[in-house]
């Protein structure tokens, strides 16, 4: 995990025990949604499946949610600008789970970022994680990758009036506390990121250009996979 990455956790651990929530969606009472209602109905039936065997969860509290269609007014309105890299948090589900006798705080966030179009090509330190089994790749958007701990995608989301643009639009989903593990987890956290991320292309009119399909396979070899993570 980079160093960008490790920041943001913390953030996201951080606000987690806060109890905060959208100021757009005040709860004092939080509800508890299924995984095809979360945030929004953010997630078809494909990822909200992955979403419940991910986490051995049917049911959520929505800690935080953001509308797509100002989150995503939001995100093009900052691209240009020092607040465009600063990662804005578009849904983050919670739940109680028994981990061994012990009651823990399950996470789930997706935020997005702009992000510098090299950044998002892969490094050398991105294919020592792939050899080593740390670290999956999937053949969609720019780049796209998921570990134990969470998935990232960059893609290109170009608008007309900002042709030349260099920037990426990326996309983090974040777990702790989750039940699926190894190769299986992976593909989970990546399916759930790449259906929030199409969502956000599509209302920012770049998803025939993003390559967000909705199906896809991992492209790292299946015997470097680990067992656990």
């Amino acid at each position: 995990m980079d160093a960008c990455r490790k920041l943001a956790m913390c953030a996201i651990l951080a606000l987690s025990t806060m109890g905060c929530s959208d100021s757009n969606h005040p709860r004092e009472e939080p509800s508890h949604v299924s995984a095809s209602q979360a945030c929004g109905s953010l997630f078809p039936k494909e990822a909200a499946r992955e979403l419940e065997s991910l986490t051995g969860q049917a049911k959520f509290t929505e800690d935080n949610y953001a509308e797509i269609k100002r989150f995503s007014t939001g995100l093009r309105n900052s691209e240009l600008s020092p607040e465009g890299w600063e990662e804005r948090e578009l849904c983050r589900l919670v739940a109680k789970v028994d981990a061994g006798g012990r009651t823990k705080r399950l996470i789930a966030s997706v935020s997005f970022s702009w992000s510098d179009t090299e950044v998002a090509k892969s490094r050398r330190e991105t294919n020592r994680k792939v050899s080593k089994g740390e670290l999956t790749l999937y053949p969609f958007g720019m780049r796209a990758e998921a570990d134990t701990d969470g998935a990232a995608v960059y893609f290109s989301c170009l608008e007309d009036s900002y042709p030349k643009s260099t920037k990426v639009l990326r996309g983090d989903l974040w777990t702790l506390n989750t039940k699926l593990t190894g190769q299986a987890g992976r593909s989970a956290r990546i399916t759930i990121l790449n259906a929030a991320a199409r969502k956000i292309a599509r209302q920012l009119n770049c998803l025939d250009t993003a390559n967000l399909p909705e199906t896809f396979h991992k492209i790292s070899d299946p015997q470097r996979s680990p067992k656990n993570g």
